[in-house]
């Protein structure tokens, strides 16, 4: 998609968001679009849980919770992409650790030994790349079911990821990380909220768009 297709398509998302407000502007109604971005899966045993990238620490604090109460012998971590502006940072000696490591080390220090990770060694950029990414990984180990950790507001657009992007026969359930999540009232009075809120419409109009490769 051309750079100017890519402009349209974020304007049109936030014009289609503007009018919606505008119509609907009171408060049950935004509430309604916070809340409708949130989906949670009842969890059961599984062969993994996976730490989606992003939300560091909570998505972490939330996946060694699961992992403590016994629901599955091991812990994927995505490998993010580093951004070259991040590289630069680790080369001055600024950063020790790239986005993966982190995560790792968090997990650790919440409990999780490491020999239950599984550090997924393809760096990928977008939801989408990450869940085939991840989807790949239980299909060589043969899983049949696995946990996904997210961010409450960031669930609806993995549910409907995973349910495109994974192999057959292989079920993700949605966990929360309720830590990483948006206020549901008064979610658009805050910038770096309704943001959030923002970029969740823009991603899910882009998958029924087949553009989601431009959304993280």
């Amino acid at each position: 998609m051309t750079p100017r297709a890519r402009r349209a398509l974020r304007w049109g998302a936030i014009l289609a968001v503007l009018v919606v407000v505008i119509a609907f502007g009171h408060a049950p109604a935004l509430r309604r679009l916070g809340t409708a971005l949130v989906v949670e899966d009842a969890v059961k045993p599984a062969d993994a849980i996976v730490v989606l990238a992003g939300g560091i620490p909570a998505r972490e604090a939330a996946a060694a919770a699961l992992y403590r109460q016994g629901l599955a012998p091991r812990v994927v971590v995505s490998n993010q992409l580093t951004p070259p502006r991040v590289h630069e940072l680790i080369r001055m000696g600024i950063r020790e650790h790239d986005f993966q490591g982190e995560s790792r080390l968090v997990l650790e220090r919440y409990g999780v030994p490491p020999a239950a990770l599984v550090l997924v060694r393809e760096p990928v950029e977008i939801t989408e790349a990450e869940l085939r990414r991840v989807g790949l990984v239980a299909q060589e180990r043969g899983w049949r079911r696995v946990i996904l950790v997210t961010s409450p507001h960031h669930s609806r657009r993995v549910k409907l990821v995973w349910g495109r992007q994974a192999p057959p026969g292989i079920e993700g359930l949605v966990a929360l990380a309720p830590e990483d999540g948006i206020e549901v009232d008064g979610w658009w009075r805050r910038r770096r909220e309704a943001e959030a809120v923002l970029h969740e419409y823009l991603g899910l109009a882009a998958l029924y768009l087949r553009v989601s490769r431009y959304f993280r």
